[in-house]
């Protein structure tokens, strides 16, 4: 092997071309034996014990990197206790607990759910924004990130009375979106190196992938129940997710759907194609599907005429 063409990879490389991103874009790829991975020209190169060498494309595995990071997590996955969507913090962010409700069945009863629980209301409290990184994700609570889908709002600085008011009362800066998870600001830290391997690179992550959906559903949850001329929405689907009994399986989502509206009595309910299972991974799909059609989506634990009827599914 020649040194003159073998390049180390620097902190954003390290980040791309690595042994999962690589098979991620070459299914057939081996990653046991390897001595080490370095780039030379256009293909990533990797190096095995045994001396031997094998290139592979690096835009290919650019892809695979940048689909990875922006990749979409099944709508449980971050949804703190009772369905609980993002809370509200300060300066335009919001904090975005992880599902451990609904990892298993008794996901519930993890220390980590029930510090979710206690702390559900109180991160508002929380002014600071290190100590609240610290809290949502230190490895004793693990709770969740903090992120800024719009940018981090700067808070408001003192009025100075000697200055011109238009130039003091003006809007707080605005930045790129942002997220306290450690691969959003790996890239953050590296951006100028990621900018040189990847055009048009801007740092991302899966939960502001994740956050920018549960948005756009949100409106178009009240598009939807907008639409209905009485204001009252006649067409509703209720829902329920059982968690899987373990890590390996899947959990089971469950619909009803009526003409009659919410408050129908469980006569007016059909189940929504009864003989099909659907998982945590078709939610997405149903809900957007559902209000396209129309229909206005609620937990069916809100629905307390409903309650006999998910034990029956």
């Amino acid at each position: 092997m020649s040194t003159q063409t073998q390049l180390e990879l620097n902190s954003a490389q390290t980040a791309i071309y690595t042994r999962t991103n690589i098979r991620r874009a070459f299914q057939d790829f081996d990653d046991s034996e390897i001595a080490g991975i370095y780039l030379r020209d256009d293909n990533c190169l990797v190096v095995r014990r045994d001396g031997s060498e094998q290139t592979y494309n690096r835009e290919l595995i650019k892809v695979a990197f940048t689909n990875y990071t922006h990749r979409l997590k099944d709508f449980f996955s971050y949804l703190g206790p009772n369905y609980r969507g993002p809370s509200v913090w300060h300066n335009n962010a919001y904090v975005l607990f992880k599902g451990w409700n609904y990892t298993h069945a008794l996901g519930h009863l993890t220390s980590n759910a029930k510090l979710q629980a206690h702390w559900a209301d109180k991160f508002i409290h929380v002014s600071e924004q290190q100590k609240l990184v610290h809290l949502l994700q230190s490895d004793q609570t693990d709770l969740g990130h903090l992120v800024a889908p719009d940018g981090v709002r700067l808070p408001n600085r003192p009025i100075d009375l000697n200055s011109d008011m238009e130039a003091e009362q003006s809007e707080p800066v605005v930045g790129e979106p942002w997220c306290s998870c450690g691969s959003y600001q790996r890239q953050l830290s590296n951006v100028s190196d990621f900018a040189s391997e990847i055009q048009g690179f801007k740092p991302w992550c899966i939960h502001l992938s994740w956050f920018n959906k549960y948005r756009e559903l949100l409106c178009k949850r009240t598009e939807a129940r907008n639409a209905s001329p009485s204001g009252t929405p006649e067409k509703c689907v209720a829902w329920w997710y059982a968690p899987p009994a373990d890590h390996i399986s899947d959990g089971r989502f469950v619909l009803l759907y009526t003409n009659s509206g919410a408050q129908a009595p469980l006569t007016h309910w059909r189940t929504y194609k009864p003989k099909e299972i659907f998982t945590q991974h078709d939610a997405w799909d149903l809900f957007f599907n559902m209000m396209e059609a129309g229909y206005v989506p609620f937990p069916g634990t809100a629905l307390p005429q409903l309650k006999s009827a998910v034990k029956k599914q």
